[in-house]
């Protein structure tokens, strides 16, 4: 088993208070050149965990892994949203044909990314949880 998934799936009590619980937030795919049939689609996700360097989701389509994944997410309880993007560095299959993706954040220079205001305001936007 690789580091990435041991780290997800066997998680000590200090890596959980790392995560939180996604409750707060929905999470759009926004575009992916790797993934041609995601072109032009909004595919809405259901996020599993979110930290301020990576996103766990649930997806029903088999995103590579290295794609690079333009995602908003936006926080329910307030008008605000975050363009980011990610690497997908894992993918396993989930139940009901569906895929659970492990997206690691980071910046980018040639589109708008709100990652630097994704990190500054973590803590204030969300409420740390033990996450599943």
């Amino acid at each position: 088993m690789n580091i990435i998934s041991q780290r997800f799936l066997n998680k000590t009590k200090e890596k959980i208070e790392d995560y939180i619980s996604s409750d707060n937030a929905e999470i759009t795919i926004l575009f992916s050149s790797e993934n041609p049939s995601l072109l032009g689609k909004k595919l809405d996700t259901t996020a599993i965990e979110l930290s301020q360097k990576s996103i766990r989701l649930e997806v029903n389509h088999e995103i590579e892994i290295d794609s690079v994944l333009d995602i908003a997410v936006k926080l329910r309880d307030s008008n605000r949203e975050y363009r980011l993007t990610g690497n997908v560095r894992y993918r396993m299959p989930s139940k009901f044909d569906s895929y659970q993706i492990v997206l690691v954040l980071r910046e980018r220079a040639d589109i708008r990314s709100d990652f630097k205001a994704w990190k500054a305001n973590f803590g204030r936007n969300f409420k740390l949880a033990k996450v599943s």
